[in-house]
């Protein structure tokens, strides 16, 4: 048995964890993300993980680009591409927001699937907000999902209380277990450990201990930040039907706005 402890996040378990588990978007949150595109346009996807939306998006023929941070994610959807024999134009890079590098000014911005949550610094939050500004066009649409306060609360009640999920495909089965470390109330961040256990027909073979850290957001929070960085805010939603958020009990907020 193989046993790796690692603080950074997506690592190869993670990754094919949530292959088996999330391997095409949900049909109401795919058809929302198509709602705001046309034929011609260039679409980046940052945090595109192992390619669900991306490739969902190649397969309708729109221009997409894409990257990731975790090269085991990136590594995944670009394996993808090449068993689906995916445009070779398509930019699918290891990196994070400031070393994406490409010569493309994208019409459309998309981070589905609260992944944005996932930066916790405000500094970081606020250099990732400029870059995405640079990489838009002027009126470029640019939609950001984010969790929450309300999730905030609901890991607040779990307390000590581990979640835990099993996936399995075929004869391989990966267990997670999440593990609650610190609740920062005052800028509702999580801190967690999630443990990857991967089975082979019943015999356990590896284990990865990876951080998981989550930045939840109050009413006006995120809306100040995007108002401060020139983002011109359409509107918000609480779910991919386009309910419009007025300030109601939500686990998720859909911003959509345009770069000024």
């Amino acid at each position: 048995m193989k046993e790796i402890s690692s603080n950074k996040s997506y690592g190869n378990l993670c990754s094919l964890f949530y292959d088996i588990d999330k391997p095409t978007p949900e049909k109401e949150e795919l058809a929302f993300y198509l709602s705001f595109v046309e034929e011609g346009m260039e679409i980046l996807e940052p945090m595109c993980g192992s390619g669900r939306f991306l490739i969902s998006f190649l397969n309708r023929g729109y221009n997409i680009d894409g990257f990731d941070l975790s090269s085991d994610m990136v590594e995944k959807c670009r394996e993808k591409l090449r068993q689906l024999k995916m445009s070779q134009d398509t930019i699918v890079q290891c990196s994070g927001f400031n070393d994406f590098s490409s010569d493309k000014c994208y019409d459309f911005i998309f981070i589905p699937s609260g992944s944005f949550s996932l930066l916790i610094e405000k500094e970081e939050i606020i250099k990732s907000l400029n870059r995405i500004k640079g990489l838009a066009k002027k009126g470029g649409r640019i939609i950001i999902e984010v969790e929450s306060d309300l999730n905030f609360s609901d890991y607040n009640l779990l307390g000590n209380s581990d979640h835990k999920k099993t996936v399995k495909d075929n004869n391989v089965e990966i267990s997670l277990t999440q593990k609650i470390v610190k609740l920062d109330y005052e800028n509702k961040v999580l801190f967690s450990t999630c443990t990857y256990k991967l089975y082979d027909n019943g015999l356990h073979c590896k284990t990865e201990t990876e951080s998981f850290n989550l930045k939840c957001y109050g009413k006006m929070e995120f809306d100040k930040l995007l108002e401060d960085r020139g983002f011109q805010l359409q509107a918000k939603y609480i779910d991919y039907f386009k309910t419009a958020y007025i300030g109601q009990a939500t686990d998720k907020i859909i911003y959509e706005m345009l770069n000024l």
